[in-house]
């Protein structure tokens, strides 16, 4: 059975289609991976698949690419059993309850505040879930923040503190970069630098957005 990796965020722009791509490249490296997407139409996403593929045919540059599957509910439960992983760019809450991991990009005050408001409208959507799970007969998800933002040490601070009380753990910070908005549009990215025939085209912010990534995915992985 695949493990299943929600990522859902709390505001716009907050990187959620980002890590979405990135990590499903990573994990189709080593694991028959999966990728569905939410978007209905114009999806990023499916721009950024069809853009491996066609290099991969055009230049023979081998690229790692995942299964692509826009995201509906049938297709979701009907290919679990065909993957080792899968990748669900899911903002709605009635997925979470399929995570083992469920990964939450935070952007600005408007994310802070969704996360540590009394009544947080997100963090309840997140314990109904988990009830549910629980439900099933599946062990509890676990729920990484991913601050996609510089806030201020005072913020962070706040920011752990939440999450000791809502039950999320805190991930090292996704800094800007305008790699990875790049590698989004043109289908290579920071990831696909250990293939050898690729090594010429990247250069040292790549190598820095790079060691961003594994910041995040070896906190992911090696807190489990």
């Amino acid at each position: 059975m695949a493990q299943v990796i929600v990522i859902s965020s709390l505001n716009a722009q907050s990187g959620k289609t980002l890590l979405s791509a990135h990590l499903s490249v990573m994990l189709c490296k080593d694991y028959k991976t999966a990728l569905f997407d939410s978007a209905a139409e114009k999806s990023p996403l499916a721009a950024f698949i069809a853009a491996r593929y066609h290099l991969n045919l055009s230049k023979n540059y081998n690229l790692f690419v995942p299964a692509y599957h826009s995201l509906t509910k049938t297709e979701l439960t009907n290919n679990l059993s065909h993957f080792d992983a899968v990748i669900l760019d899911a903002p709605d809450p009635n997925f979470f309850p399929e995570a083992d991991v469920l990964i939450t990009p935070v952007k600005g005050k408007s994310g802070l505040s969704a996360l540590s408001e009394a009544k947080a409208s997100f963090a309840s959507l997140v314990w109904d879930a988990k009830k549910r799970r629980a439900a099933m007969g599946k062990n509890a998800f676990r729920w990484v923040v991913v601050p996609n933002d510089d806030f201020s040490s005072a913020e962070e601070q706040q920011l752990q503190k939440t999450g000791r009380f809502a039950g999320f753990e805190v991930a090292p910070r996704l800094p800007h970069r305008a790699e990875f908005e790049t590698g989004l549009k043109t289908g290579i990215t920071v990831m696909d630098k250990d293939i050898k025939s690729l090594e010429s085209l990247f250069k040292m912010p790549d190598l820095y957005a790079r060691r961003d990534l594994k910041k995040i995915t070896d906190f992911i992985w090696q807190n489990k």
